[in-house]
């Protein structure tokens, strides 16, 4: 039987799903390795070789894809483990940079110091040559100029080369140039332009975005190559697939020369397996978490549709390609615990990772994390973690929390564990809170999706703290983003600059471009073997009100071109009703601006097919394992522990209950009480409630 595999390499673990066509999956987990992260792949797949009584080359050949996301490109930015990167800009804006928005990004405190600058200014040059903002040229390229920059990038040993000048979305005429004598002075050299890679207004943003995909692009093609060769020495003959911050999967050499595209790769995947997970309900409003060994990503499914944004970041340094708008902070299994200077106690953002992880995997690790506070609290099963595969030391971890933070806050190892818990679950309530409320959205009408090896442990307590009434937790829940990966359409995202009040568009102007635009986005598509029928192409507009600094974006209402008027009269009613939505206010009398329009292309691609199972009775005790002392709050209460595994379609367990899946675990309160579905997932809601009262009213707030 042909199987795929969704393969998401994280700061702790790299998760490995492994699905058949009928959507029966196998989960598998190794330590990831990021001194080689190819490694960590190759051990993984050899991992699930074994399980199936195989070796590597015979199951390689079973596999025809594998989707993959990585954090390497992410970790190479957040570490400063960059390519030696040049940047080539208009003259007079060297500094462009440095200067960044002109905004303090923390209102409150003027001490923040910016990111450490991706190119130093040594290796900024300015290009005479000058267009202005209807895109004519003013002043020609100076090639004598441009000759002997690239002269000294050359003796300077740099490895990539981005060139980003003013207005060149209007007219890249002098970008292509620069390009061509890149390529005659420094033929080795990376190479990212903003005219092939991102033509769009607004110079800082659009230069970050090029610089940092020439700075990521030769680590994320080192680490390409390693993978490739190393999978096809395997046997592996199928299609590998890269996952991408936007949500859908492109080919290794598209993901090459769009590098910056994978900065959220691994991320990306939960909103897109939300979404499938959510769907088998009926439901279209959905919040994702995804709680891992290091972090912890909130992001938001409204109306079926997934978030996203123009303004990502990371390590501080601006991303405009537009991507998944996944709010990170750092509480993850691996958090560490700590007493500030003010006695307060504290939880991450640093983590133990992999090496020498929390105090209780005993790999050398000595200061406390959430993980340590988990198997205090009784959540874990210290014989059955990871499998049964890493045996947790109980002790280990009592005497991490016991010197780290119950001494000197004056409280018990339970207590402190207690304290441990809640706090992290505060840090993490709040990020929900800005992907939700500050966003004008009301949690009570989501369903909660949980993900991640930690997630299952702390969902509850987030949901009653944001009023959500219905959790579900996938069976593969804690490889989330593997599976995830699984479900992802091919996308490509193409976008033109075209400033102007939306009363003033040129309508056959604006149907030319994106006549353009699709020609390229079916181009691409049918490069990778994506058949007609399988295609979809839908536009937006970034707009805003007159005098405004950012951009909302508005989909075109029946999805692609052509555009008439009566559509963009649409499109005008569609802005109002967002921004307030948004804002709390909107001014029909103020004239609209479209800043940029956006057409992305999707190929669909074959999901899997989910199979039912047959359903059983209420009653579970047939999966009971044992009874031990667990705390949902500062008491202990006797819980009855079930294996996840042995639950089958339409048991009902009350609170207090602890169910134990081979790579996590799910927590329920006495408050409430969990459901197996058709598809072997779990469904936790309030006890005494009823899920199809529930369920219906969640998929009316969708309408």
């Amino acid at each position: 039987m042909r199987v795929k595999v969704g393969i998401d390499v994280g700061g702790t673990f790299t998760d490995f799903v492994v699905m058949d066509e009928q959507g029966q999956s196998r989960l598998f987990k190794v330590l990831s390795t990021p001194e080689s992260p190819a490694k960590a792949v190759i051990d993984g797949l050899g991992k699930a070789a074994a399980t199936f009584g195989s070796d590597l080359p015979t199951f390689l050949g079973s596999v025809s894809l594998i989707v993959h996301g990585t954090t390497i490109t992410t970790n190479a930015v957040l570490t400063g483990r960059l390519a030696r990167t040049a940047l080539l800009t208009t003259d007079g804006f060297r500094d462009l940079l440095a200067m960044r928005r002109g905004l303090r990004e923390t209102y409150y405190y003027a001490k923040v110091n910016p990111p450490p600058p991706v190119v130093p200014r040594s290796l900024i040059a300015g290009m005479r040559e000058r267009v202005d903002r209807d895109g004519a040229v003013v002043l020609p390229l100076d090639e004598t100029c441009a000759r002997e920059a690239l002269e000294q990038f050359r003796r300077r040993g740099v490895e990539a080369v981005a060139i980003s000048l003013l207005f060149s979305f209007l007219n890249s005429t002098h970008e292509e140039r620069l390009h061509e004598l890149c390529r005659e002075v420094l033929p080795t050299c990376y190479l990212s332009v903003s005219s092939a890679i991102l033509p769009q207004v607004r110079a800082y943003e659009r230069t970050s975005t090029v610089v940092l995909n020439a700075a990521v692009g030769p680590v994320l093609s080192a680490y390409l190559d390693d993978l490739v060769e190393r999978l096809a020495a395997a046997g592996f003959r199928g299609e590998l697939r890269l996952m991408q911050s936007n949500g859908g999967v492109v080919a290794p050499r598209v993901s090459q020369r769009l590098a910056v595209q994978t900065l959220l790769s691994g991320p990306a995947a939960g909103p897109v397996a939300g979404l499938f997970y959510g769907r088998q309900h009926g439901l279209q409003e959905l919040m994702t978490i995804d709680m891992g060994g290091t972090s912890f990503d909130v992001s938001l499914v409204h109306h079926g549709r997934m978030s996203l944004t123009t303004a990502a970041e990371v390590g501080g340094h601006r991303i405009a390609a537009q991507s998944l708008d996944i709010h990170t902070v750092g509480a993850g299994g691996g958090s560490i615990a700590w007493v500030d200077g003010a006695g307060v106690l504290r939880v991450g953002p640093a983590s133990a990772g992999a090496m020498p992880g929390p105090a209780c995997y005993a790999f050398g690790g000595e200061k406390p994390t959430v993980t340590d506070a988990d198997l205090v609290l009784g959540y874990l099963n210290p014989e059955r973690f990871f499998g049964g595969e890493l045996l947790l030391d109980a002790a280990r971890a009592r005497a991490a929390i016991a010197e780290h933070t119950a001494r000197p806050l004056g409280l018990t190892v339970e207590e402190a564990a207690w304290g441990i818990y809640k706090v992290v679950n505060t840090t993490m309530a709040m990020a929900m809170r800005l992907l939700s409320v500050r966003r004008g959205h009301d949690p009570r009408e989501f369903a909660l999706v949980v993900a991640g090896g930690a997630g299952p442990l702390h969902a509850e307590p987030l949901a009653r703290e944001l009023n959500i009434s219905l959790i579900i937790v996938p069976k593969e829940s804690a490889l989330f983003c593997g599976a995830g990966m699984l479900m992802a359409d091919l996308k490509h995202q193409f976008v033109r600059s075209m400033p102007g009040r939306l009363s003033e568009v040129n309508v056959a102007r604006l149907n030319e471009t994106l006549a353009a635009m699709t020609a390229e986005g079916t181009a691409m598509l049918r490069t990778e073997g994506v058949a007609e029928a399988r295609m979809r192409l839908t536009v937006s507009f970034e707009m805003r009100y007159e005098g405004q600094f950012n951009e909302v974006e508005i989909d075109l209402p029946h999805g692609d071109a052509p555009v008439t008027e009566e559509e963009l009269r649409r499109v005008a009613a569609l802005f109002h009703h967002r921004h307030d939505a948004l804002f709390g206010y909107h001014l029909p009398k103020v004239p609209m601006e479209v800043i940029t329009v956006r057409l992305t292309a999707e190929g669909m691609t074959e999901k899997p097919r989910f199979k039912s199972l047959p359903r059983r009775g209420r009653e579970a005790t047939a999966a009971l394992i044992e009874r031990r002392q667990v705390f949902f709050d500062p008491t202990p209460t006797l819980t009855p522990v079930y294996d996840g595994v042995r639950l089958e379609y339409g048991n009902c367990l009350e609170g207090p209950a602890i169910i134990e899946l081979p790579t996590t675990s799910i927590v329920i309160s006495p408050a409430f009480q969990a459901q197996v579905d058709e598809y072997g997932n779990f469904l936790l809601l309030q006890a005494g409630a009823s899920l199809d009262d529930l369920l219906a009213r969640l998929r009316g707030a969708s309408r």
